[in-house]
């Protein structure tokens, strides 16, 4: 089995099952991103615990990139400072739109998957939605 059937196995689990999607009422702070060229639109809400994201949840409709990208960024990014969760937004960023950018530039080994969209230009702003939502509550709080 390649690694790219093994990427898209593991982002279609992550959106038939996705991580941490649920009820954001409990959160302290939410922040939407929406893409109306697809359909996408997530919120992200966070409960923190000082500057630890405690919590990181999402709810939303979206493709499954987008849906699967948010489940594993709440998982990545839960139990980090505010620093680090900022710090792994900005290396996704770079990972999905700087030139050059290869598999080595990945910010986490639990993103793996995502390389099986890395290279379609039109699935970066899918994956990028809730990691945006995410860096907009971040400035916030």
């Amino acid at each position: 089995m390649s690694n790219s059937s093994i990427y898209k196995d593991v982002l279609m689990d992550h959106y038939r099952n996705p991580r941490n999607r649920g009820d954001l009422s409990e959160a302290d702070i939410v922040r939407r991103g929406s893409n109306p060229r697809c359909g996408d639109d997530i919120d992200v809400g966070v409960n923190f615990d000082a500057e630890t994201l405690a919590k990181v949840m999402f709810r939303g409709r979206g493709c499954s990139v987008c849906l699967a990208s948010a489940s594993m960024m709440t998982e990545t990014v839960s139990g980090k400072s505010k620093t680090d969760a900022h710090q792994l937004v900005a290396a996704m960023r770079n990972w999905f739109t700087a030139e050059g950018a290869t598999a080595d530039d990945r910010p986490a080994d639990n993103l793996a998957a995502l390389d099986a969209v890395r290279g379609h230009s039109a699935r970066k702003r899918c994956v990028m939605l809730a990691w945006e939502a995410l860096d907009e509550a971040l400035e916030i709080e």
